[in-house]
């Protein structure tokens, strides 16, 4: 049940596997189902899911991934890519997360009176 060409539209996941000897790992999908956020998660990786332009235009840049199995028991065939996407991926998660935090606290103060 693998992704065989490239969707029309964004991708709303994006998964980056831990430096499992050495290699990082990432993949995209472009289908937000709770069985390949499940299998990412049993993996112990990291799930970014439906993130700011700025994150999504590095994230893009990952390989398709691949759903293997299905019904209770789900695998993801995750590519190795490489130590600088996988930081700049990291980082630009980092940094959305900040300003998130910073817009929201800024809201909240005007709106407390």
């Amino acid at each position: 049940m693998g992704q065989k060409s490239e969707p029309p539209g964004f991708d709303q996941v994006y998964v980056l596997g831990g430096r499992d000897r050495g290699h990082p790992r990432g993949a995209r999908f472009s289908v937000l189902k709770d069985s390949i956020v499940s299998a990412a998660m049993d993996m112990n990786c990291r799930i970014l899911i439906r993130q700011p332009a700025e994150v999504s235009a590095l994230a893009r840049k990952l390989p398709l991934g691949y759903v293997i199995g299905t019904g209770k028991i789900v695998r993801l065939l995750l590519p190795r890519i490489g130590d600088d996407l996988y930081r700049q991926i990291l980082e630009a998660s980092r940094v959305a997360i900040i300003h998130e935090e910073t817009r929201i606290a800024g809201a909240i103060s005007m709106t407390v009176h």
